[in-house]
């Protein structure tokens, strides 16, 4: 199968995915089972498509052996959404994956994932894996990795919980992993086939910017209300830098600015 879009978390997405994942994790995984669940907006810009907003709706209404009931939320906000938003359409879905300790495969479809996209047909679905694995907090740490891309696809005959039939695709597909606070999290990106969903690349230039100010010893605590406005165009710069030659400079630019003010 041939590598198709990414797609990339811009603005703030990827800091409010994470914090609702964090909001909906149960303080007791055992007894009780909560997902984030909310809806991806956003536009289709050359070879990718940016998700430049989201929109929580509380937790997954019901999971149960062979399906996911949705929370009636999604289907207000996305009847809503419809007649307010200008500048984003509505692009999919994300839910979260809360365990109580990481594994393989974690962040990978279940088989009521796929069969939930097959029922919606919501072009791109997030996925954000999670667990609590610190009893200390720990500041923001974000890696990127890549790994085997597969295509996941809904078997009949296995319960919702277990996993989709896999087929790989050929080529690897990029993803976020990191640590925050007690947790650590993983974030993948998936496209709807019109009968399967597969991995596709997740980036974000806001997890980048993060990133490069941890680099750099810069904490966001510290950075003086003026210059917020300059994360803002850092962040533009980080996501155009592949087609805008000044991107580069501009980032550089306010970088050291940053520096001499911190």
């Amino acid at each position: 199968m041939e590598k198709n879009y990414y797609l990339e978390l811009i603005q703030s997405t990827f800091s409010t995915l994470l914090l609702d994942a964090i909001q909906y994790f149960p303080e007791n995984s055992k007894k009780v089972h909560y997902e984030s669940s909310g809806l991806l907006f956003g536009v289709e810009s050359g070879e990718q498509m940016e998700c430049d907003y989201v929109f929580p709706v509380g937790s997954v209404e019901k999971r149960t052996s062979s399906s996911i009931l949705t929370n009636p939320k999604v289907d207000q906000a996305l009847k809503s959404s419809r007649q307010l938003f200008s500048t984003s359409t509505f692009i999919g879905t994300y839910h979260s994956h809360p365990y109580e300790e990481y594994f393989p495969d974690w962040c990978c479809p279940s088989n009521a994932d796929v069969l939930y996209s097959l029922n919606n047909k919501f072009p791109y679905e997030v996925i954000i894996a999670m667990t609590r694995n610190s009893m200390e907090d720990k500041p923001l740490t974000i890696e990127f990795y890549e790994g085997e891309g597969y295509e996941y696809i809904h078997n009949s005959k296995r319960e919702g919980n277990s996993a989709p039939d896999l087929k790989k695709l050929g080529y690897k597909t990029a993803y976020l992993i990191g640590e925050f606070q007690k947790y650590k999290f993983e974030i993948r990106a998936f496209q709807f086939t019109g009968k399967s969903l597969i991995d596709i690349d997740l980036e974000s230039s806001e997890a980048e910017l993060l990133s490069l100010l941890q680099q750099e010893e810069i904490h966001l605590n510290e950075i003086d209300q003026k210059d917020i406005s300059r994360l803002r165009k850092m962040e533009y710069n980080l996501r155009t830098k592949q087609a805008n030659e000044k991107s580069e400079s501009n980032l550089q630019y306010h970088l050291s600015k940053l520096k001499v003010n911190s």
